[in-house]
């Protein structure tokens, strides 16, 4: 019975993959592998994927089948496969603070996450991540460690790198920790890559000094090198990103306007600033129901956009088709790829497609937040607009419901019925279109 017993728990942290190529995912409970991990003394390596991602699939079939990989992450690794939607990979998946897919996680005996690696790569640079994650591993300090140590007042620029980017790396917020990292390293190191990265990974509102950092640096943009206007336009949107959240969820609009000056302080053309302007306050007018300033920016801007003519729709999209032929053309993009035709069948009809996808919005919000009838039958010429461009079961459905707000019943659940017959035909889901029908016969 013995001999049964230990064949039986060997066979469970058996290789579920038959091949001798590429990596041997080890099976068992989470704690059964945190447990062989520490009899190993090794890092476990967990691909957590889901069912329905394409880029898990890819990298399972041509990346973790090649020989060098499974040499590699054999060696080194307690290698382990989960499924972020279903049994303990839904718990996993929280606790590490997973946010895309696949990701991939270098955890230690203890369960603290060591390194985190995402998304498709060649197989070359998937085992360069690997020995980052061995790096990381060696020498490491536990989490309670690290905060034992700055409880205890422990502020060196080197320890509060390291702090930051363990609290990053387990999804935390380090916005105030940020800020006294940059008090205590030298100017001089601002520019650098490495606090560029840490600036944007970490940086919170535009109030902050870190953002200041990025603003000034947009003065030397085109001498920075690829990585580094990166950092710094992810960093910058991010902060402002941030400020919009918090002026939304306090219903602070002086902040809104703060946020809007530092748009434009950022921005390199008018064009761009109004663009960007336009879209703060629009969605701020929508998420806080501020309907005297949704309308002000729903009147002007459909003014524009009903003055739009077929032809000028037309030629509009013709202008972006040829652009677009232009760059690839200058990048060596090939005719025949699928990204070339992908990019090209999304052009097609594009001025048409947006200008009907704008006209829908801002009607969609008169259903919302307008009851003056003289505003709806303005949005009624919209919605109608927007159907004539592209008939889709979203801007019918709009329609309807104008409709149904200005007592035209008949023509409401006409226009309803259009929309879920053409919701069917898509193959799209019906259900709230149902049950718009139904409120609007119950109304």
């Amino acid at each position: 019975m013995n001999k049964i017993l230990y064949f039986l728990i060997m066979l469970s942290f058996s290789s579920y993959t038959t091949d001798d190529k590429g990596i041997k995912f080890t099976q068992g409970s989470w704690s059964e592998i945190l447990n062989e991990a520490k009899k190993q003394n090794k890092l476990i390596f967990i691909d957590i994927y889901t069912t329905w991602c394409g880029p898990c699939k890819m990298m399972s079939a041509r990346v973790f089948t090649e020989n060098n990989v499974g040499e590699k992450f054999n060696e080194s690794f307690i290698n382990y496969k989960i499924d972020a939607e279903k049994g303990e990979g839904i718990e996993l998946a929280k606790t590490y603070a997973i946010m895309a897919y696949p990701t991939y996680l270098f955890v230690n005996s203890s369960g603290e996450l060591v390194y985190r690696a995402i998304g498709v790569m060649p197989a070359d640079k998937f085992i360069a991540e690997a020995d980052k994650a061995l790096l990381a591993g060696k020498g490491y300090k536990s989490s309670d460690e690290l905060e034992k140590e700055f409880k205890a007042g422990k502020r060196d620029a080197d320890f509060l790198y390291e702090y930051m980017r363990r609290k990053s790396l387990n999804g935390g917020e380090n916005a105030a920790l940020l800020e006294e990292y940059l008090q205590a390293i030298p100017v001089s190191q601002y520019k650098t890559e490495k606090v560029l990265a840490l600036i944007a990974e970490n940086i919170g509102t535009i109030e902050s000094k870190a953002f200041i950092i990025l603003r000034d640096a947009l003065d030397r943009y085109l001498n920075m090198t690829t990585s580094q206007q990166r950092y710094v336009l992810n960093g910058l949107s991010k902060a402002k990103r941030n400020t919009f959240k918090k002026a939304v969820d306090s219903r602070d609009k002086a902040l809104l306007e703060r946020l809007i000056d530092a748009v434009r302080a950022t921005s390199y053309s008018e064009v761009g600033f109004e663009a960007e302007e336009k879209q703060f306050r629009l969605e701020y007018a929508k998420i806080t129901r501020d309907s005297d300033n949704f309308k002000k920016i729903a009147t002007k801007e459909t003014a524009k956009l009903m003055a739009k003519t077929s032809e000028e729709l037309v030629a509009e999209t013709q202008l972006k088709i040829m652009n677009f032929k232009e760059g690839a053309k200058a990048k060596n993009l090939d005719e025949s790829t699928p990204q070339f035709k992908m990019i090209l069948d999304n052009l097609t009809d594009n001025a048409q497609k947006t200008t009907s996808f704008q006209l829908n919005e801002y009607a969609w919000g008169y259903v919302h937040m307008i009851k003056n009838e003289k505003d709806l039958e303005d949005a009624i010429k919209w919605s109608e607009r927007a159907i004539e461009l592209v008939e889709s079961p979203a801007n019918l459905d709009t329609y309807a419901m104008l409709l149904s707000k200005l007592g035209r019943k008949k023509e409401a659940i006409k226009a309803e019925k259009k929309a879920i017959k053409l919701a069917q035909k898509e193959g799209g889901d019906t259900k709230d279109l149902q049950q718009t029908l139904k409120d609007i016969k119950r109304n």
